[in-house]
């Protein structure tokens, strides 16, 4: 009788690896030509995106750009990134036009509200940068005339995989400074560039 059970809970073991199934399940491959434009280089944005998500079978994106900045007298760019896995939301890429007067208030306002101040540290990037293993944000200039309007990018892994803070802070700043290079050009800033 034992060993019967013993035969049929390995038999039930190779079934669910063959198949992929809990507790053998695959991790799914997030593709170049599957990530949102938004992010900037395709290549660039799945690495980064591979090494801070956690294992899924699979992997899918939602890209919106439901306020393109259309021409220079235009005030206003919003775009967004949704990156899921088994349905689950795992990251938040967002880029918005706007203006702060001091970029402390940017950091409190904006990205405090993702990540701790104490969790938050600075890199070089626009005008002011900080990250954390969860989250990492970008303001830089973008236009010259009239309102001197900035854009903020943030990205905030909302679902972390299993890399350590320093690879996963690493990677969120990759993806930043790739997403706010795309939302640049996009948004036509004629002012600063991401550095």
């Amino acid at each position: 009788m034992a060993s019967a059970i013993v035969l049929l809970l390995a038999l039930f073991a190779a079934t669910a690896y063959t198949f992929g199934l809990p507790p053998f399940t695959k991790r799914g491959d997030i593709e170049a030509a599957d990530a949102c434009p938004t992010l900037g280089d395709a290549s660039r944005a799945a690495v980064a995106l591979t090494a801070v998500v956690p294992d899924r079978s699979s992997y899918s994106f939602d890209d919106n750009l439901p306020d393109p900045r259309r021409d220079s007298t235009d005030s206003s760019y919003l775009s967004a990134c949704f990156v899921y896995g088994d349905g689950e939301q795992l990251v938040l890429v967002e880029a918005e036009m706007t203006e702060y007067d001091r970029m402390a208030d940017w950091v409190t306002e904006v990205v405090e509200q993702r990540a701790s101040a104490s969790s938050l540290t600075p890199f070089r990037a626009g005008d002011e940068a900080v990250a954390s293993p969860r989250v990492a944000a970008v303001y830089l200039p973008c236009t010259s005339r009239g309102l001197r309007r900035h854009l903020s990018v943030v990205v905030h892994l909302k679902q972390p995989g299993d890399a350590d803070g320093t690879v996963l802070r690493a990677h969120l700043i990759a993806l930043a400074k790739n997403a706010a290079v795309f939302a640049h050009r996009k948004a036509r800033c004629d002012k600063g560039a991401v550095g």
